[in-house]
C-alpha cells in the first residue's frame, strides 16, 4: 500500500479521549480559557522580524469581509505558530478548522501551536 492509497483522517482533538474540547459555532462563544475547536477564516497573517525567533501569527474570524472585521470589533482569535517562518496553507482567506488551548495573551484570545486542517471551499 502506498501513501496515495492511505486515507487522510483529520484528527483535531486530543490523543487522550478523556479530554474534552468545547466545539464552538461562533467565536462569540469563546471562553476566556479552555480547550476549543472551531472552524473559521484566516483574516490576516503576520511574521516575525528577520532578527527575531521564527513566529507566525494568524487572526481567525467567523466570516470574512465585514466592515466590523476591518475595524477589529468582531470576535477573533489569534493562532501563534512558534518556530515557524511559514505554515503550509495558512494565508488570508483560507477556511480552517483548528483546536487547542485558548488563553488571553495581551487581552487577546490566543492559541499556541494549534492543530489545524485546511477546509476545502467549493468554487461556485
Amino acid at each position: 500500500m502506498s501513501l496515495k492509497d492511505k486515507p487522510v483522517a483529520a484528527h483535531l482533538g486530543p490523543s487522550d479521549p478523556t479530554v474534552n474540547y468545547q466545539c464552538l459555532d461562533s467565536l462569540d462563544q469563546l471562553p476566556v480559557k479552555g480547550r476549543v475547536k472551531h472552524t473559521g477564516y484566516v483574516q490576516s497573517v503576520s511574521y516575525s522580524a528577520p532578527n527575531e525567533a521564527p513566529l507566525l501569527k494568524a487572526v481567525v474570524v467567523d466570516k470574512l469581509g465585514s466592515v466590523a472585521a476591518r475595524r477589529g470589533t468582531v470576535a477573533h482569535v489569534r493562532l501563534i505558530f512558534m518556530g515557524q517562518k511559514s505554515v503550509p496553507g495558512i494565508k488570508p482567506g483560507v477556511k480552517v478548522t483548528y483546536s487547542g488551548m485558548v488563553a488571553p495573551v495581551e487581552q487577546i484570545p490566543t492559541i499556541f501551536n494549534p492543530r489545524y486542517v485546511i477546509v476545502p471551499v467549493p468554487r461556485g
